[in-house]
Parts: C-alpha cells; sequence; structure tokens
C-alpha cells in the first residue's frame, strides 16, 4: 500500500481526488504515511482483510459493495 499512498498525494496535490482502497489491517500504516507525507486527511475506503482468498464472484461483490463510498470521495474536490 505504500506506493499507493505516494501515488495518491501525488495526485491530490495536482488537484485531482482519489480514493485509495486497502484492506483494514493496513490502513493505520497507510494513514500514518499520508500524515507524514503532510496530507493526514486524506480519503481511504476500508475493505476486508483478506481478498487473495475471494472468488472472482465474491470480489465483484465487494467493488459491487463499494462502490458508492469510493464513488462518493472523489466526486469531493481534492484536498490540496
Amino acid at each position: 500500500m505504500s506506493c499507493s499512498v505516494h501515488d495518491l498525494v501525488r495526485l491530490e496535490r495536482r488537484g485531482l481526488a482519489t480514493a485509495g482502497v486497502g484492506t483494514e489491517p493496513f490502513i493505520d500504516e497507510a494513514l500514518e504515511q499520508a500524515r507524514s507525507l503532510g496530507m493526514p486527511d486524506l480519503r481511504m475506503v476500508l475493505i476486508p482483510h483478506p481478498v487473495q482468498l475471494l472468488t472472482d464472484d465474491e470480489l465483484t461483490a465487494l467493488a459491487d459493495a463499494c462502490f458508492d463510498e469510493i464513488l462518493s470521495r472523489v466526486i469531493q474536490p481534492a484536498l490540496a
């Protein structure tokens, strides 16, 4: 998730709203990294862990379930 946080911060600073998607065990590290990069309010969407064991149908259902939350974050103004 480390590279993703860096990418999200760079995009936000360029004026593009983002929404990071990560599993629950890694959110604290992602938010701490965002804070250290000067963006403590980086928008994250939490999904259950683990995802690698899900079938295609289960993964699709999970994506469908969090779609509205992701969309609501990316239609907001960028944080920077």
